[in-house]
């Protein structure tokens, strides 16, 4: 007997799909090679459209969608005053996507795998709720036109490119020769290469999008590892790229370029001051409503300045705090909030970058689970830090890495912070 497939629910944001290949590629989606290559995640059990059918663009679309098993579904767009030149649409189809979606999930436990056709970063949060439910989201998009926080949100993420390539590979399977496997950390430097030459900025996640367009498809777990920055990562240990800290996200750089130094953290070759110079001056405790606003964990002043015995990476957090008034943890944030940053925290591994745990707050932003601006989320870490609720460490990076870095964690053995983490799992 065949193996019993797992099923599988489409839901497609039509209008995102359209715009984006005729945009990028000038033709319209091709809905077969898309239903091919869902049906090799599982047996589809429901599968919907979702447009406003009445617009020029799409009222064609409909009867091509039912010959193929998928539901149009019907969402009426509205025009603000202006003129059909100047409309703004509402974001309803967005909205509906998602509420049917979240019933499908509560009526039919038994569909395992969501594939999203969509590169609209707004349904981050629908992918969370999916797999919060142990569900495997995958996601269809055309890669120059989709959020790469989309991209990292998801189980998998498959370009909308590639599906038209291996129709056409499958095509000319037996008359064109095997092409050599390609390397991904030589396809990495590619990808490198080609964002410098455009001029975009070489975040981690732009990189990767950057390497599916080039591939067709990439999942760094093939490669043996458990997220694209231990790829990364393991690249520069070949000396095939470098890695910086700038503006609070890691980018990639190649090795004969120069390095930005002023305002970032260099994971691979900054050389931080010996450690014999920084003095052990004993700590001495301070009113909580002192003046400058520093706890107990403030050093006494020495005849050198704070900043030539800090590390840079720590400097930044506190500079963040000291250009304004000092930010109280329980009374700047709600109960709610404080326990949902330091159980963020608490899931990170341990101790982790400030890097880290800066985005791992930000995504609670994204997703829309806390409201903070990247300054806020820069005072409640120095906060924490002022606060003993995070305590720090210099070690590498990695074995390999030329310099030392200040790491954080989460210090459990304080009562508040006992009691944030055990309110959450109860």
């Amino acid at each position: 007997m065949p193996e019993a497939q797992e099923d599988l629910a489409i839901f497609m944001d039509w209008e995102n799909i359209y715009i984006s290949t005729v945009t990028e590629y000038g033709t319209k989606p091709n809905v077969s090679a898309i239903l091919e290559k869902a049906h090799e995640y599982g047996r589809i059990v429901s599968s919907n459209a979702y447009a406003d059918w009445t617009d020029a663009d799409y009222r064609n679309a409909p009867p091509t969608l039912y010959s193929n098993g998928i539901s149009p579904r019907y969402i009426s767009a509205r025009y603000f005053p202006g003129g059909k030149s100047s409309k703004r649409r509402t974001n309803s189809i967005d909205v509906m996507l998602a509420v049917e979606c979240s019933d499908f999930l509560h009526d039919h436990p038994q569909v395992d795998t969501y594939v999203l056709v969509t590169g609209d970063g707004d349904f981050i949060p629908l992918v969370s709720l999916l797999r919060s439910r142990g569900k495997k989201v995958v996601v269809i998009g055309v890669s120059e036109a989709t959020s790469y926080h989309l991209i990292e949100s998801a189980d998998e993420f498959i370009s909308y490119a590639s599906l038209i390539e291996e129709d056409r590979a499958a095509r000319e399977r037996d008359r064109a020769p095997k092409k050599e496997k390609a390397d991904p950390y030589q396809e990495l430097v590619r990808a490198v290469e080609t964002l410098k030459k455009r001029g975009n900025t070489r975040v981690l996640g732009q990189v990767k999008q950057q390497m599916i367009v080039q591939l067709g498809s990439f999942d760094e777990r093939n490669q043996g590892f458990k997220k694209f920055k231990d790829f990364v990562v393991e690249a520069e240990r070949r000396n095939l790229v470098n890695t910086v800290d700038q503006d609070f996200e890691l980018q990639v750089y190649l090795p004969d370029e120069e390095l930005p130094r002023p305002q970032e953290s260099d994971l691979a070759s900054e050389e931080p001051k010996p450690e014999e110079q920084i003095p052990e001056t004993p700590v001495s405790a301070s009113p909580s409503g002192s003046e400058n606003g520093h706890s107990s964990g403030s050093r006494e002043p020495s005849s050198k300045s704070p900043e030539s015995r800090e590390p840079k990476d720590t400097r930044d957090t506190r500079e963040v705090k000291d250009a304004k008034e000092a930010f109280d943890l329980t009374e700047d944030l709600t109960p709610y909030e404080l326990k949902t940053v330091c159980q963020t925290i608490a899931g990170l591994r341990q101790p982790a970058s400030f890097v880290e745990i800066f985005s791992g707050i930000r995504e609670l932003e994204e997703r829309g689970d806390l409201e903070m601006s990247r300054e806020e989320i820069g005072e409640v870490i120095a906060a924490m830090l002022d606060a003993d609720y995070l305590s720090t460490s210099r070690r590498k990076p990695y074995e390999q890495s030329k310099a030392k870095m200040t790491f954080y964690a989460l210090n459990r053995e304080m009562k508040e912070v006992e009691n944030l983490l055990d309110s959450g799992q109860g």
